[in-house]
């Protein structure tokens, strides 16, 4: 099936998820994949880092963000499809002459008023959150059916925690990554999330009948320098997966800590290619990550 699914989250921020939504996605179009990126963050980190300012703003002025979806479906009459909000060829980048072929559904700040309102009147009408999950996951699949065809891998950014946006989204996809640092606060609370996805709370059995249990997540070290302290907890993550039923995969691919990634992610009002937005080495790294990522999506 086209359109392979990929929510990338974590309970906690700062991590890398933007990053590796922006990264992962050019190092996957710049091998002929056709890739949208769908924004579930209201910080709309990844959507300034594709549309720049400029079309960012008409996007949002237009209704034609992720936000303004939801609230046009839900609160209003509206049938528009994502199809109506995606933004093509929205990247800024190209490879051997071409545009990197990726498409954008974008976010604002609106989005998480939205999200509140959405479940403050859902509640009221005596509606619990699985019910709430059940309908966002309904409208994301009926959305995304449409929409994947046209595409080879769709990228999810959640925001930090577990909103009921991003729940439906891990629920529907076909990979989870989890972005972490390899330090003592950025992991505390990791096994424990990727625990609840696959063995704990959010796997259990549901009384809907469509809600899938989320697969086994993908732990991916961003941000990695090799001091004692990152090399002694990336060990500890490696030895999860010689566990007889690990509570989640390891990339073998690591993200360094790199001045030239935090500027890559600047580059929003040029137009690079990507080796040289991707330069010193990342973009090599950047390659080795998507085909891990389509090795575990469609196997050797």
């Amino acid at each position: 099936m086209k359109g392979k699914i990929i929510a990338v989250a974590n309970m906690k921020g700062g991590v890398g998820k933007t990053a590796t939504v922006v990264g992962l996605s050019e190092a996957l179009a710049a091998q002929g994949a056709e890739v949208l990126v769908i924004d579930l963050d209201p910080q709309a980190n990844a959507s300034i880092c594709f549309a720049g300012s400029s079309t960012l703003k008409e996007l949002i002025q237009d209704g034609r963000t992720i936000d303004g979806f939801f609230e046009d479906r839900i609160f209003g009459n509206d049938n528009r499809n994502f199809d109506d909000c995606i933004r093509t060829n929205v990247s800024n980048v190209s490879h051997l002459g071409n545009q990197l072929p990726v498409s954008l559904l974008a976010s604002s700040s609106r989005l998480r008023v939205l999200e509140r309102e959405l479940i403050l009147k859902l509640t009221r009408k005596k509606h619990d959150l699985e019910w709430i999950i059940e309908k966002l996951y309904i409208i994301l699949r009926d959305q995304l059916t449409r929409s994947r065809r046209h595409y080879d891998y769709i990228l999810i950014d959640c925001p930090p925690g577990l909103s009921v946006l991003t729940e439906a989204s891990i629920r529907m996809a076909n990979m989870i990554i989890v972005p972490t640092i390899a330090d003592f606060l950025s992991t505390y609370g990791l096994l424990s999330f990727c625990s609840n996805l696959w063995t704990g709370e959010i796997a259990k059995e549901t009384s809907s009948q469509l809600l899938k249990k989320p697969k086994r997540p993908y732990v991916l070290i961003t941000r990695r320098k090799h001091t004692k302290q990152q090399n002694l907890v990336a060990t500890r993550l490696m030895n999860e997966r010689r566990k007889k039923k690990p509570n989640f995969q390891l990339f073998d691919t690591e993200i360094p800590e790199m001045a030239a990634i935090a500027d890559a992610l600047s580059k929003t009002e040029v137009w690079p290619s990507f080796s040289q937005k991707w330069r010193t080495g990342s973009a090599a790294i950047l390659a080795n990550l998507a085909e891990e990522t389509k090795v575990a999506l469609h196997g050797a």
